[in-house]
């Protein structure tokens, strides 16, 4: 991880820290894949480490985003500003960081081509019948991991727009009503957008989960292929 102090982020950062009673000893930018905040808290000093995904974000969109990580430290429930949604949300912020977050994405091959299933065309089946419809995939970009996870078969990162899928279902063993389920659900992450600090999977978030057609085939098949029964 490489992490790299920065001078106008401890000018920003310095004011809200000392204006909750604390002293910033150190601001730096932190190169990890997931975007993250975290800190080291010594009685009333603190360093502060943000992810490098702001690195090059304008100082009202740095302050907006210090003011919840520093009123967190401050055991504030996390409040995330309207500035930094809106710069975070945007598709020229998305565009940028998600060749970042591609890089540093170890386990993705980068295409949505496999050697037997295209995503895309999973994609394309849920369109036709209405589970999604072309903005909750807007700006959205599918891979297939390299590495094959039986526990782990999708993932997806909303501020990036980047979902994952197991390469264990590039398989024609597995039946396209489970590969497409499966994109399905990663999907709907990606038609709630990046909301954090909220729940994933909303009461909402299952009840749309539920409307797959063949859901309990599918998650019966699933159950048997992480217990290694299929």
């Amino acid at each position: 991880m490489m992490i790299r102090n920065d001078e106008r982020l401890f000018e920003l950062l310095s004011p809200i820290v000392s204006g909750h009673g604390l002293e910033l000893r150190a601001a730096s930018f932190c190169g990890a894949k997931e975007f993250q905040a975290s800190w080291k808290r010594s009685g009333d000093s603190i360093d502060i480490m943000i992810s490098d995904y702001l690195a090059d974000a304008p100082c009202d969109v740095i302050t907006d985003f210090s003011q919840t990580v520093v009123g967190t430290i401050a055991n504030r429930r996390p409040a995330y500003g309207k500035t930094y949604l809106e710069w975070v949300r945007s598709d020229e912020y998305i565009c940028s960081k998600r060749k970042i977050y591609l890089r540093r994405s170890r386990n993705l091959t980068g295409s949505p081509e496999g050697n037997e299933r295209d995503l895309i065309e999973s994609v394309e089946r849920l369109l036709d019948i209405g589970l999604l419809v072309p903005s909750d995939i807007d700006n959205s970009f599918f891979s297939w991991t390299k590495m094959p996870n039986v526990r782990k078969l999708g993932f997806c990162s909303p501020m990036m727009r980047v979902i994952g899928i197991s390469c264990v279902l590039d398989d024609v063993s597995v039946p396209e009503l489970v590969l497409d389920y499966v994109v399905y659900h990663e999907s709907l992450h990606l038609a709630q957008g990046y909301r954090p600090g909220q729940r994933p999977h909303s009461k909402k978030f299952r009840i749309d989960e539920r409307k797959y057609p063949r859901y309990e085939e599918a998650e019966s098949y699933l159950r048997s292929l992480r217990t290694g029964s299929k």
